[in-house]
């Protein structure tokens, strides 16, 4: 009876919690010349960056970007120290830069994970200002972003247990705890 109800319980958790693999790909958000899609760049893993790869390399961009590199070094340094996606990802972003393409445009070729970072650069070149106190701001922003959406997932986790154990446990209590003392005590209310 216990190993048909851990079924139950089991195949309820598979129906009711959602598929929580979310891939940070590229979308359909770049757009090259011509007005097609851009396509991923080469060389990139299928790992999907997440979004904690996606602050750590922020932040060692803006401290390349304090030591006095450019933007598009920092970017082409960046890319070697990191690995797959990451790199992938600064690696088209810091090509289509010294291609002579627009930052926004150059930034649009990557995954929305970065867009912090892509609005950073592209305010920092509009004020004029070195963008490394503003990129490591959005570093910061992406990890809180991710962390409220983990704790949020959690707590809905948590609340989607419930239930079963609830539809288990209940009937079960009552099966063994309720039922036998109102047997009881009818048995000695009502007499033999």
């Amino acid at each position: 009876m216990t190993g048909l109800v851990l079924a139950l319980l089991a195949s309820l958790a598979v129906v009711v919690l959602p598929d929580r693999r979310e891939r940070l790909t590229p979308g359909p958000r770049g757009r090259g010349h011509g007005g097609s899609p851009a396509a991923p760049a080469a060389g990139s893993s299928t790992r999907p960056a997440t979004p904690y790869d996606v602050a750590d390399a922020l932040v060692l961009l803006s401290l390349a970007l304090r030591s006095g590199m450019g933007q598009q070094e920092a970017l082409e340094r960046v890319a070697r120290a990191s690995g797959g996606p990451v790199a992938a990802h600064l690696g088209s972003v810091a090509a289509a830069l010294r291609w002579g393409q627009p930052v926004r445009e150059a930034w649009s070729y990557v995954p929305d994970a970065w867009r912090p970072a892509a609005l950073a650069w592209e305010v920092a070149e509009r004020a004029g200002a070195a963008p490394a106190q503003l990129v490591e701001d959005a570093s910061w922003r992406v990890r809180e972003q991710e962390d409220r959406r983990l704790q949020a997932a959690a707590a809905r986790a948590g609340v989607r247990l419930v239930l079963p154990l609830g539809l288990a446990f209940l009937p079960a209590f009552a099966c063994t705890a309720v039922v036998p003392v109102v047997l009881a005590l009818a048995h000695t209310v009502l007499g033999p």
